[in-house]
């Protein structure tokens, strides 16, 4: 039996999966890519407005189920995998699993005390499979959620800062991410100031 995982990059246009032989020192196997974000609206604030409207139960379900129809097109035998690493940024993580996201939706300290709003941490966690509602995978296969930076930049803009080597210059150095969610992150006497805004 092959050990397989998939990588899900939970985008704020689309999602992008690949399936991934483990066992081949993580050659790429095949990669589907959605269209566009299974939520309605061009930029994150509307998917922060959707599920707001909708619920968390009700967003947490479109989102799962849009990466089960993307890992049913790596077409790979789902039994095989024993590990999905998720990317994206913090609210694109928070209506994957289901937790709390008003925090990211919400300024200022009193509004969400007067909602009763506990932001969650979002640090990085290893989870299993049926602790995700809906997921469609062996349930004791690895989910791995990435940390956030801060609340508004999420795992993916560190995954940029990583894989262009940002991190390690010396001269002052800045990234960007345009989609319907941009981030930039800007190293200088080193220092990361990191942004992010919705985009459409």
């Amino acid at each position: 039996m092959a050990k397989l995982g998939i990588a899900l990059d939970l985008g704020t246009s689309g999602f992008r999966g690949h399936a991934i032989d483990l066992d081949q020192g993580g050659v790429i196997l095949s990669t589907a890519v959605t269209t566009r974000h299974p939520l309605p609206g061009a930029n994150v604030i509307d998917h922060l407005h959707f599920a707001l409207e909708v619920s968390i139960e009700g967003a947490h379900a479109v989102m799962v189920q849009a990466a089960n129809q993307v890992i049913d097109h790596l077409k790979i035998d789902k039994n095989d995998v024993v590990r999905l690493a998720i990317c994206g940024n913090p609210i694109q993580l928070s209506l994957f699993q289901g937790i709390e996201f008003r925090d990211l939706a919400y300024a200022g300290k009193r509004k969400l005390e007067s909602l009763g709003v506990v932001a969650p941490k979002r640090d990085a966690q290893l989870l299993k499979a049926k602790e995700i509602s809906g997921l469609d995978l062996p349930e004791d296969a690895d989910v791995l959620i990435p940390p956030a930076v801060r609340h508004e930049i999420g795992a993916d803009a560190l995954a940029m800062m990583i894989q262009t080597g940002m991190l390690e210059k010396d001269e002052t150095a800045i990234v960007t991410d345009y989609g319907t969610n941009a981030e930039m992150a800007l190293l200088h006497k080193g220092i990361v100031y990191t942004g992010s805004t919705a985009a459409g």
